[in-house]
C-alpha cells in the first residue's frame, strides 16, 4: 500500500509506506535475517529547500487512516486545480490574437 504525489505541502507530498524493520538488537532474530519486525508506517518525503534530502518520519498506526485521508484530499484537490488550470489554457488558445 502505497499512497504518493506532488503537492505544496512536502509532507503530504511524501509516500506512506508499510514496512517491516530491523530493531537493531544484537541478539535479536531480524540480526539473524530471520523474521522483522513489523508491520510499522513511514512517511518518506523529499526536503527541497535543503537539497530535496530524502526524509523518513514513523506514523503511528493510530495516524494511518488520518494521513491518508489528508494525502487524499490534498491529491483530488491537485488535480481539480490542475484541470481548471487545463481549461484556461484551453480557453486563453482559442481567444483572438489582438
Amino acid at each position: 500500500m502505497t499512497y504518493s504525489f506532488r503537492h505544496t505541502d512536502p509532507m503530504l507530498a511524501g509516500t506512506l509506506v508499510k514496512e517491516k524493520v530491523k530493531c537493531g538488537r544484537k541478539n535479536c532474530r531480524c540480526a539473524r535475517g530471520k523474521k522483522l519486525h513489523g508491520w510499522y508506517y513511514y512517511l518518506y518525503w523529499r526536503d527541497y529547500p535543503n537539497g530535496g534530502t530524502l526524509k523518513k518520519d514513523y506514523v503511528p498506526r493510530a495516524d494511518v487512516k488520518i494521513l491518508e485521508n489528508a494525502i487524499k484530499a490534498a491529491k483530488k484537490k491537485d488535480n481539480e486545480e490542475k484541470s481548471v488550470l487545463q481549461i484556461c489554457r484551453q480557453l486563453f488558445k482559442q481567444l483572438p490574437t489582438l
